[in-house]
C-alpha cells in the first residue's frame, strides 16, 4: 500500500455551473502560509469531486472532474514531496469524453510503482452512463491507451466506481448497475497490472432478493489477490432496508465467506446516500464505521470481519459513544495496524443539529472503549460547524482534521488538524492547527498519509470562482511547508574506494518517532563486503579514519552487521523502540548523526573506509 487515504466526499450529483472568473494556477511549492495553500486546480468554471492519494516515495496525486471548457472533464495532477507539480499548471487532461448533466462519485488509487489508476464513468457510448478505468504514469503516459479502458458499457445507469490495488498488482473495480424495469446489481471486474479484463464483458454481479437493489458498493484488499466487497442490500426507494453487506472472493471471483454474505448490519436503515466508512485492516479482513439511527437518535458504530469473516464486535456493531440526547454522527476510523485497535473520530451534534463538536474514541482490539464512555473531546458542542471529519493511523495514534466554520454561515470555513498520540493527547496543541484560512467556502475534504508521516490535504474551493482544488501539506510536527526542522541532511565529506569516488549515505521513511520508520541507506559501496551503519550525538568536520572520513563524536551506537549486497547498496531499518544501548536511545526532538562503516580490502592502507554523514533531527 504506498499511502493511507480517507475519503468519503461522495457528491451523488452536482449541477453544472459556469463563471466567466478565470483564476490562473502559479505553481509553487507547498507553503507554510495557510492563507495561501497550493492551487492544485484554479481554472474557469467549476473544478469538483476531487480525489487525493499518496505513493510511497513523497509524491501526491489529485484528480477531479473539470468545466472549465463548459462541460466537465477528468484531470489529474501529480506533485513531488515539496510540492513541484510534475505536470501542466491546472493539470493533465485524462478524458474530455461527454459527461450526463450532473457528476456521480468516482475513485482515484495509486499503485505499487507510484502511477495513478482511475475509474470513473462518461456517456461516450450513449447517453447513460458507463465505467471506465485508466492508468496514467508519473511521466503522464497513458499506460492502458488514450480513452483508458472500458469496464462495463450497456444501456444501463452505472454510477459511483470504486475501486483498489490488490497485492498481486490487479485493479478490483466496483459499481451499482441500475437497470430500467428489472432488479439491479452489484458489479466486479478485475483488470491485470496491464488493463486487461479478467472476467466476463460487464462483470461479475452480485444481486439481491428479488425486488431489491443492491447498491453503494466498495472494495477493499485482501491477501493473496483477495478483495471484501461491501454494499448496501437495497436503495431503490426511500423506504429500502439499506442494510450492510459483506463478502470475500478471491482473485477468480469466487465467494469466500459462503453462499449467503456477512450480514455486518442488519437491525436498522442506513441514511440515504450514506456511504459507511471501509477499510482494509491489512491482514485480510476489513473494519467498517457507520451512523445508524437504531433507537431515539443517532448513534456511531464500528465493526472488524476477520479474514474468515468472523466478526470482532457484537452483531450490529459497537456503539463507541452513548451521550444522553445527543448526535453522534459521520465516523470516521484510523487503524492502527500494529495492535488492531481503532480510533474514530465523530461528529456530536445536538438534537436540533444547531450545535457542533467532534469526539474521539479508541476502541481495543477486544472492543473496549479505551477513552472512556464518550470518548475524549477535540472540539465541544458549539455553534461552530464542524463536519467533514476525517481520521489517519499515526503510529499508536492518529491525525484527524475536519472543516471549521463559524455560524451564522459565511465565507470563512477553515481547514483544521489535530494530532493524538495513543493515549489521546494532544501532540501539537490544545488548538486545532489551522491548515487553511482562506476566506472562502470549502468542500469534499480528502486526506491522505504516507510512510514519511508528512500528511496532505485537498478539497473544492470557493476561493476566485465556483471552485477550484487546494491542497496544503502538515509534518510531523505541525508545521506547514517545506521548513520543518523534522529532516536529515548531508555533511561531511565521503572518501574515494575501490569502485568509485566513494559512498554516500542515505535515508527513506520518517523522522517521526512515533512512527519508527527510518531506513537508512547507501550507494556507492564494494560490492558483498560486510558493513555497519553506526551514529552519535555530535558532527565534526571530519578526521581521518581508516582510508574515510570520520564525522561523529560523542559517543558511537552500532547498528547490527549487514553486508553492502550485491549492487554495493545496503540498508538498514532503524529501531528506535530497541536501540543499540540506554546512552543511543533516540527521543523527539533530538539530533543524531549516521554514517556507514564497510570493509573495502583491495584498497590500500586500511582495508575499510567511510560514507559521508547524515544529521538527523527527530520529531514525537
Amino acid at each position: 500500500m504506498a499511502g493511507m487515504k480517507f475519503t468519503c466526499s461522495r457528491h451523488l450529483v452536482l449541477s453544472l455551473s459556469a463563471s466567466s472568473v478565470l483564476a490562473t494556477a502559479a505553481f509553487a511549492q507547498w507553503t507554510n502560509d495557510p492563507a495561501v495553500n497550493l492551487p492544485i486546480a484554479a481554472a474557469a468554471n467549476d473544478q469538483a469531486v476531487p480525489k487525493v492519494a499518496a505513493t510511497a516515495d513523497g509524491k501526491t496525486w489529485f484528480g477531479w472532474f473539470d468545466n472549465r471548457a463548459g462541460s466537465y472533464a477528468v484531470y489529474v495532477q501529480c506533485v513531488d514531496a515539496q510540492g513541484n507539480a510534475l505536470f501542466a499548471p491546472n493539470g493533465l487532461l485524462v478524458s474530455a469524453n461527454p459527461q450526463s448533466t450532473s457528476l456521480v462519485d468516482w475513485d482515484l488509487v495509486t499503485d505499487a510503482q507510484g502511477d495513478a489508476l482511475l475509474a470513473f464513468t462518461d456517456t461516450r457510448a450513449g447517453s447513460d452512463l458507463d465505467v471506465y478505468a485508466y492508468k496514467i504514469t508519473q511521466a503522464g503516459a497513458f499506460a492502458w491507451g488514450a480513452n483508458g479502458v472500458t469496464v462495463s458499457s450497456n444501456n444501463d445507469f452505472e454510477a459511483s466506481p470504486q475501486c483498489a490495488e490488490l497485492s498481486d498488482g490487479s485493479l478490483a473495480v466496483v459499481w451499482g448497475r441500475s437497470p430500467s424495469g428489472v432488479d439491479g446489481t452489484v458489479r466486479i471486474q478485475r483488470l491485470d497490472a496491464n488493463g486487461v479484463a479478467q472476467y466476463a464483458a460487464n462483470g461479475l454481479a452480485i444481486s439481491g432478493a428479488a425486488g431489491e437493489d443492491p447498491g453503494f458498493p466498495q472494495v477493499v484488499a485482501a491477501e493473496s489477490g483477495k478483495y471484501i466487497v461491501t454494499w448496501l442490500r437495497d436503495i431503490g426507494t426511500f423506504a429500502s432496508p439499506r442494510h450492510m453487506r459483506a463478502q470475500k472472493f478471491d482473485a477468480a471471483g469466487n465467494a469466500q465467506w459462503g453462499v449467503v454474505p456477512v450480514s455486518v448490519l442488519d437491525n436498522a436503515s442506513l441514511s440515504i446516500a450514506y456511504w459507511p466508512d471501509v477499510q482494509s485492516d491489512g491482514a485480510g479482513g476489513a473494519v467498517f464505521g457507520w451512523h445508524v439511527s437504531a433507537g431515539s437518535d443517532f448513534d456511531s458504530y464500528v465493526q472488524k470481519l476477520s479474514s474468515s469473516g468472523t466478526e470482532a464486535f457484537a452483531h450490529n456493531g459497537l456503539k463507541i459513544a452513548s451521550a444522553a440526547s445527543t448526535l453522534e454522527l459521520y465516523p470516521s476510523v484510523a487503524h492502527l495496524a500494529a495492535s488492531g485497535d481503532l480510533i474514530v473520530a465523530f461528529e456530536r451534534r445536538n438534537t436540533a443539529q444547531s450545535l457542533w463538536g467532534i469526539n474521539v474514541q479508541r476502541v481495543s482490539a477486544a472492543g473496549a472503549l479505551l477513552f472512556g464512555a464518550n470518548g475524549i473531546v477535540l472540539d465541544p458542542i458549539d455553534n461552530t460547524n464542524d463536519s467533514l471529519v476525517r481520521a489517519l493511523p499515526f503510529g499508536d495514534g492518529a491525525l484527524v482534521f475536519d472543516f471549521h466554520q463559524a455560524t451564522p454561515p459565511g465565507p470563512q470555513q477553515n481547514v483544521v488538524a489535530w494530532r493524538l498520540d495513543g493515549a489521546g493527547n494532544l501532540l501539537w496543541g490544545s488548538s486545532p492547527t489551522p491548515l487553511s484560512t482562506a476566506i472562502s467556502a470549502k468542500d469534499d475534504l480528502e486526506v491522505v498519509i504516507d510512510s514519511t508521516g508528512i500528511a496532505r490535504a485537498g478539497w473544492h474551493d470557493e476561493r476566485n470562482d465556483s471552485g477550484d482544488l487546494y491542497a496544503q501539506n502538515i509534518d510531523v510536527d505541525g508545521t506547514l511547508g517545506n521548513g520543518s526542522p523534522c529532516e536529515w541532511s548531508n555533511y561531511c565529506v565521503t572518501s574515494p574506494n575501490s569502485v568509485g569516488p566513494g559512498a554516500l549515505i542515505g535515508a527513506s521513511g520518517s523522522t517521526s518517532v512515533a512512527l519508527d520508520s527510518l531506513v537508512l541507506n547507501a550507494t556507492g559501496c564494494p560490492l558483498n563486503k560486510p558493513c555497519l551503519f553506526f551514529y552519535g550525538p555530535n558532527a565534526t568536520a571530519g578526521v581521518p579514519f581508516k582510508n574515510g572520513v570520520l564525522c561523529i563524536s560523542g559517543g558511537f551506537y552500532r547498528l547490527p552487521v549487514t553486508n553492502t549486497g550485491a549492487g554495493g547498496s545496503p540498508s538498514a531499518a532503524l529501531d528506535i523502540a530497541n536501540p543499540p544501548a540506554i546512552g543511543g536511545q533516540i527521543t523527539a526532538g533530538s539530533i543524531w548523526r549516521f554514517q556507514l562503516w564497510y570493509r573495502d580490502p583491495i584498497a590500500p592502507p586500511a582495508g575499510a573506509n567511510l560514507s559521508d554523514a547524515l544529521s538527523v533531527t527527530f520529531c514525537q
